[in-house]
Protein backbone atom coordinates (compact mmCIF):
# COMPACT_ATOMS: atom_id res chain seq x y z
CA UNK A 1 0.00 0.00 0.00
CA UNK A 2 1.29 3.46 -0.92
CA UNK A 3 0.54 6.34 1.49
CA UNK A 4 0.60 9.83 0.02
CA UNK A 5 0.73 12.92 2.23
CA UNK A 6 -0.93 16.30 2.10
CA UNK A 7 0.36 19.55 3.61
CA UNK A 8 -2.11 21.17 6.02
CA UNK A 9 -2.62 24.71 7.29
CA UNK A 10 -4.31 25.30 10.62
CA UNK A 11 -7.99 24.35 10.11
CA UNK A 12 -9.14 27.23 12.30
CA UNK A 13 -7.06 30.26 11.28
CA UNK A 14 -5.29 28.93 8.15
CA UNK A 15 -1.90 29.81 9.62
CA UNK A 16 1.09 28.34 7.75
CA UNK A 17 3.97 29.53 9.95
CA UNK A 18 3.91 26.90 12.72
CA UNK A 19 7.38 25.31 12.53
CA UNK A 20 8.15 23.69 15.90
CA UNK A 21 6.35 20.48 16.83
CA UNK A 22 5.00 20.42 20.40
CA UNK A 23 4.30 16.68 20.74
CA UNK A 24 6.45 14.03 19.09
CA UNK A 25 5.95 10.25 18.83
CA UNK A 26 8.11 7.32 19.83
CA UNK A 27 8.24 6.48 16.12
CA UNK A 28 7.51 8.96 13.33
CA UNK A 29 5.96 6.75 10.64
CA UNK A 30 5.73 9.23 7.78
CA UNK A 31 8.15 7.52 5.41
CA UNK A 32 7.09 3.94 6.13
CA UNK A 33 3.73 2.83 4.76
CA UNK A 34 4.02 -0.57 6.46
CA UNK A 35 4.34 1.06 9.89
CA UNK A 36 1.31 3.26 9.20
CA UNK A 37 -0.74 0.25 8.13
CA UNK A 38 0.38 -1.79 11.16
CA UNK A 39 -0.28 0.91 13.76
CA UNK A 40 -3.36 2.52 12.19
CA UNK A 41 -5.74 0.75 14.58
CA UNK A 42 -5.31 -0.49 18.14
CA UNK A 43 -2.92 0.32 20.99
CA UNK A 44 0.73 -0.76 21.19
CA UNK A 45 3.84 -0.47 23.35
CA UNK A 46 5.15 2.17 20.96
CA UNK A 47 3.00 5.27 20.63
CA UNK A 48 3.08 5.98 16.90
CA UNK A 49 1.56 9.17 15.48
CA UNK A 50 2.36 12.09 13.21
CA UNK A 51 3.97 15.02 15.10
CA UNK A 52 1.55 17.62 16.49
CA UNK A 53 2.12 21.35 16.07
CA UNK A 54 0.59 24.12 18.18
CA UNK A 55 -0.74 26.96 16.04
CA UNK A 56 -0.53 30.56 17.22
CA UNK A 57 -4.33 30.47 17.62
CA UNK A 58 -3.95 27.55 20.04
CA UNK A 59 -5.11 24.67 17.85
CA UNK A 60 -3.19 21.38 17.92
CA UNK A 61 -2.81 19.66 14.55
CA UNK A 62 -0.63 17.57 12.20
CA UNK A 63 0.98 19.66 9.47
CA UNK A 64 1.18 16.60 7.21
CA UNK A 65 -1.44 13.88 6.97
CA UNK A 66 -2.38 11.10 4.49
CA UNK A 67 -4.46 12.27 1.53
CA UNK A 68 -8.05 11.15 1.02
CA UNK A 69 -7.28 8.22 -1.28
CA UNK A 70 -4.83 6.84 1.27
CA UNK A 71 -7.36 7.33 4.09
CA UNK A 72 -10.05 5.49 2.15
CA UNK A 73 -7.78 2.46 1.97
CA UNK A 74 -6.84 2.63 5.64
CA UNK A 75 -10.42 3.06 6.92
CA UNK A 76 -12.39 0.87 4.54
CA UNK A 77 -12.18 -2.51 6.32
CA UNK A 78 -11.74 -1.85 10.04
CA UNK A 79 -13.55 -3.41 12.95
CA UNK A 80 -16.01 -1.25 14.87
CA UNK A 81 -14.80 1.33 17.38
CA UNK A 82 -16.04 -0.51 20.45
CA UNK A 83 -13.39 -0.45 23.17
CA UNK A 84 -12.11 -3.96 23.85
CA UNK A 85 -15.07 -5.38 21.88
CA UNK A 86 -17.50 -4.86 24.77
CA UNK A 87 -20.88 -3.92 23.27
CA UNK A 88 -22.54 -3.59 26.67
CA UNK A 89 -20.07 -0.92 27.80
CA UNK A 90 -20.35 0.79 24.43
CA UNK A 91 -24.10 1.08 24.97
CA UNK A 92 -23.61 2.38 28.53
CA UNK A 93 -21.25 5.07 27.27
CA UNK A 94 -23.64 6.09 24.51
CA UNK A 95 -26.58 6.12 26.91
CA UNK A 96 -24.65 8.72 28.89
CA UNK A 97 -24.11 10.75 25.70
CA UNK A 98 -27.83 10.44 24.97
CA UNK A 99 -28.80 11.80 28.39
CA UNK A 100 -26.65 14.84 27.73
CA UNK A 101 -28.32 15.39 24.36
CA UNK A 102 -31.87 14.87 25.63
CA UNK A 103 -31.33 17.42 28.39
CA UNK A 104 -31.66 20.05 25.64
CA UNK A 105 -33.77 18.22 23.03
CA UNK A 106 -36.61 16.94 25.16
CA UNK A 107 -39.62 17.14 22.85
CA UNK A 108 -39.76 13.40 22.24
CA UNK A 109 -43.02 13.48 20.25
CA UNK A 110 -41.72 15.85 17.59
CA UNK A 111 -40.67 14.43 14.24
CA UNK A 112 -36.98 15.24 13.82
CA UNK A 113 -34.70 14.30 10.99
CA UNK A 114 -31.45 12.93 12.45
CA UNK A 115 -28.20 12.33 10.57
CA UNK A 116 -25.31 10.55 12.26
CA UNK A 117 -21.95 10.82 10.52
CA UNK A 118 -19.46 8.09 11.38
CA UNK A 119 -22.33 6.00 12.72
CA UNK A 120 -20.07 2.97 13.31
CA UNK A 121 -22.10 -0.04 14.54
CA UNK A 122 -25.36 1.95 14.87
CA UNK A 123 -25.64 1.72 18.66
CA UNK A 124 -26.30 5.43 19.15
CA UNK A 125 -29.00 5.44 16.46
CA UNK A 126 -30.65 2.46 18.17
CA UNK A 127 -30.84 4.44 21.40
CA UNK A 128 -32.20 7.51 19.60
CA UNK A 129 -34.93 5.48 17.91
CA UNK A 130 -36.22 4.25 21.27
CA UNK A 131 -36.80 7.81 22.48
CA UNK A 132 -37.55 9.84 19.34
CA UNK A 133 -40.03 7.29 17.96
CA UNK A 134 -41.63 9.59 15.37
CA UNK A 135 -38.36 10.72 13.81
CA UNK A 136 -36.41 9.77 10.69
CA UNK A 137 -32.85 8.47 10.91
CA UNK A 138 -29.99 8.58 8.42
CA UNK A 139 -26.41 7.33 8.73
CA UNK A 140 -23.09 7.92 7.00
CA UNK A 141 -20.42 5.27 7.54
CA UNK A 142 -17.49 4.60 5.17
CA UNK A 143 -16.49 1.35 6.89
CA UNK A 144 -18.04 -1.41 4.78
CA UNK A 145 -17.85 -3.86 7.69
CA UNK A 146 -20.52 -1.87 9.55
CA UNK A 147 -23.13 -1.83 6.77
CA UNK A 148 -24.95 -4.96 7.94
CA UNK A 149 -25.37 -3.66 11.52
CA UNK A 150 -26.48 -0.22 10.33
CA UNK A 151 -29.00 -1.60 7.83
CA UNK A 152 -30.79 -3.24 10.77
CA UNK A 153 -31.27 0.23 12.30
CA UNK A 154 -32.19 2.28 9.23
CA UNK A 155 -32.53 1.83 5.49
CA UNK A 156 -30.98 5.27 4.97
CA UNK A 157 -27.30 4.29 5.07
CA UNK A 158 -24.69 6.10 2.94
CA UNK A 159 -20.96 5.57 2.47
CA UNK A 160 -20.02 9.25 2.28
CA UNK A 161 -21.50 12.68 2.67
CA UNK A 162 -21.47 13.42 -1.07
CA UNK A 163 -24.23 10.84 -1.58
CA UNK A 164 -26.68 13.14 0.24
CA UNK A 165 -28.34 15.97 -1.67
CA UNK A 166 -28.47 19.45 -0.16
CA UNK A 167 -32.26 19.62 -0.49
CA UNK A 168 -32.50 16.98 2.24
CA UNK A 169 -32.30 19.11 5.39
CA UNK A 170 -31.66 17.69 8.85
CA UNK A 171 -32.69 19.04 12.24
CA UNK A 172 -29.88 17.37 14.19
CA UNK A 173 -26.50 16.14 12.94
CA UNK A 174 -24.46 13.89 15.23
CA UNK A 175 -20.75 13.11 15.12
CA UNK A 176 -19.37 10.99 17.96
CA UNK A 177 -15.57 11.00 17.77
CA UNK A 178 -15.77 12.17 14.17
CA UNK A 179 -14.55 15.77 14.12
CA UNK A 180 -11.11 14.82 15.43
CA UNK A 181 -10.73 12.33 12.54
CA UNK A 182 -11.46 14.60 9.54
CA UNK A 183 -8.37 16.15 7.92
CA UNK A 184 -10.28 18.41 5.52
CA UNK A 185 -12.30 19.76 8.41
CA UNK A 186 -13.51 23.00 6.82
CA UNK A 187 -14.67 21.39 3.57
CA UNK A 188 -16.48 18.67 5.47
CA UNK A 189 -18.11 21.09 7.88
CA UNK A 190 -19.40 23.24 5.01
CA UNK A 191 -21.11 20.16 3.62
CA UNK A 192 -22.68 19.45 7.02
CA UNK A 193 -23.78 23.07 7.23
CA UNK A 194 -25.48 22.79 3.84
CA UNK A 195 -27.38 19.71 5.04
CA UNK A 196 -28.53 21.39 8.25
CA UNK A 197 -31.86 23.20 8.56
CA UNK A 198 -31.86 26.95 9.27
CA UNK A 199 -32.12 26.39 13.03
CA UNK A 200 -30.44 23.00 13.08
CA UNK A 201 -28.18 21.56 15.78
CA UNK A 202 -24.86 19.72 15.74
CA UNK A 203 -24.07 17.34 18.60
CA UNK A 204 -20.73 15.62 18.97
CA UNK A 205 -18.08 14.11 21.22
CA UNK A 206 -14.34 14.82 20.92
CA UNK A 207 -11.18 14.27 22.95
CA UNK A 208 -9.92 17.15 25.10
CA UNK A 209 -6.19 17.71 24.56
CA UNK A 210 -6.16 20.16 27.50
CA UNK A 211 -7.55 17.64 29.99
CA UNK A 212 -5.61 16.08 32.86
CA UNK A 213 -4.84 12.91 30.88
CA UNK A 214 -2.29 14.35 28.39
CA UNK A 215 -0.66 16.27 31.25
CA UNK A 216 -0.10 12.98 33.09
CA UNK A 217 0.73 10.76 30.11
CA UNK A 218 2.48 13.39 27.94
CA UNK A 219 3.30 11.89 24.52
CA UNK A 220 2.22 8.46 25.84
CA UNK A 221 -1.44 9.59 25.94
CA UNK A 222 -3.21 6.96 23.80
CA UNK A 223 -5.24 9.66 22.03
CA UNK A 224 -2.12 10.97 20.30
CA UNK A 225 -2.49 8.54 17.43
CA UNK A 226 -2.36 8.20 13.67
CA UNK A 227 -6.10 8.59 13.14
CA UNK A 228 -6.28 12.03 14.76
CA UNK A 229 -5.05 14.81 12.42
CA UNK A 230 -5.95 17.37 15.11
CA UNK A 231 -7.30 17.50 18.66
CA UNK A 232 -9.63 20.04 20.24
CA UNK A 233 -9.97 21.75 23.58
CA UNK A 234 -12.95 23.82 24.80
CA UNK A 235 -11.55 27.06 23.40
CA UNK A 236 -10.43 25.78 20.01
CA UNK A 237 -13.74 23.99 19.41
CA UNK A 238 -15.64 27.17 20.23
CA UNK A 239 -13.40 29.15 17.88
CA UNK A 240 -14.13 26.71 15.09
CA UNK A 241 -17.92 26.84 15.48
CA UNK A 242 -17.96 30.63 15.90
CA UNK A 243 -16.12 30.85 12.59
CA UNK A 244 -19.27 29.43 10.97
CA UNK A 245 -21.70 31.51 13.08
CA UNK A 246 -22.93 28.73 15.33
CA UNK A 247 -24.07 29.45 18.88
CA UNK A 248 -22.93 27.23 21.73
CA UNK A 249 -25.75 25.49 23.61
CA UNK A 250 -23.41 23.53 25.88
CA UNK A 251 -20.04 21.89 26.32
CA UNK A 252 -19.99 19.13 28.95
CA UNK A 253 -17.56 16.51 30.18
CA UNK A 254 -18.62 13.00 29.24
CA UNK A 255 -18.36 9.73 31.10
CA UNK A 256 -16.99 6.61 29.43
CA UNK A 257 -17.47 3.09 30.77
CA UNK A 258 -14.51 0.69 30.90
CA UNK A 259 -13.60 -2.64 32.36
CA UNK A 260 -11.13 -1.95 35.17
CA UNK A 261 -8.84 -4.73 33.98
CA UNK A 262 -8.69 -3.12 30.53
CA UNK A 263 -7.79 0.25 32.09
CA UNK A 264 -4.95 -1.25 34.12
CA UNK A 265 -3.66 -3.05 31.01
CA UNK A 266 -3.65 0.28 29.12
CA UNK A 267 -1.96 2.04 32.05
CA UNK A 268 0.94 -0.41 31.99
CA UNK A 269 1.14 -0.18 28.20
CA UNK A 270 1.21 3.64 28.17
CA UNK A 271 3.44 4.30 31.20
CA UNK A 272 5.76 1.32 31.27
CA UNK A 273 5.49 -0.10 27.72
CA UNK A 274 4.56 -3.43 29.30
CA UNK A 275 1.81 -5.57 27.82
CA UNK A 276 -0.08 -7.38 30.57
CA UNK A 277 -3.36 -9.31 30.35
CA UNK A 278 -5.58 -8.84 33.38
CA UNK A 279 -9.16 -10.15 33.11
CA UNK A 280 -11.94 -7.57 32.68
CA UNK A 281 -12.94 -7.65 36.39
CA UNK A 282 -15.69 -5.01 36.89
CA UNK A 283 -16.77 -1.94 34.92
CA UNK A 284 -16.55 1.69 35.96
CA UNK A 285 -17.71 5.00 34.49
CA UNK A 286 -15.03 7.70 34.37
CA UNK A 287 -14.59 11.19 32.98
CA UNK A 288 -11.29 10.68 31.19
CA UNK A 289 -10.71 13.65 28.95
CA UNK A 290 -13.63 13.60 26.49
CA UNK A 291 -16.32 16.21 26.15
CA UNK A 292 -19.59 16.52 24.26
CA UNK A 293 -21.02 19.64 22.71
CA UNK A 294 -24.19 21.02 21.18
CA UNK A 295 -24.16 24.01 18.80
CA UNK A 296 -27.04 25.72 17.02
CA UNK A 297 -26.99 27.36 13.62
CA UNK A 298 -27.20 31.09 14.33
CA UNK A 299 -27.80 32.91 11.05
Amino acid sequence: MTINFKERNCPICNNTTTDISEINPDIDPKNDAQIIKKYWSGFYKENVFFPYFRCKCGFLFNKEFPDQDSLNKLYSHENDNVIHGDLELDLKTKQFYLRQLTSSINNFEKKYKFLEVGADNGNFLKLLKKIYKNSDFYAIEPNQNMKKDLSEVTKNVFSNIDELKNDRKFDIIIGIHVFDHIPDLNDYFKKLDDLLSSSGLIFGVVHNEKSLMPIIFKNRWPIFRLQHPHLFNYTSLDMFFLKYHFKKVFIKKTKNFFNIGYLINQLFLSFFKLKISLPNLFSVGLKLGNFCFLYKKNR
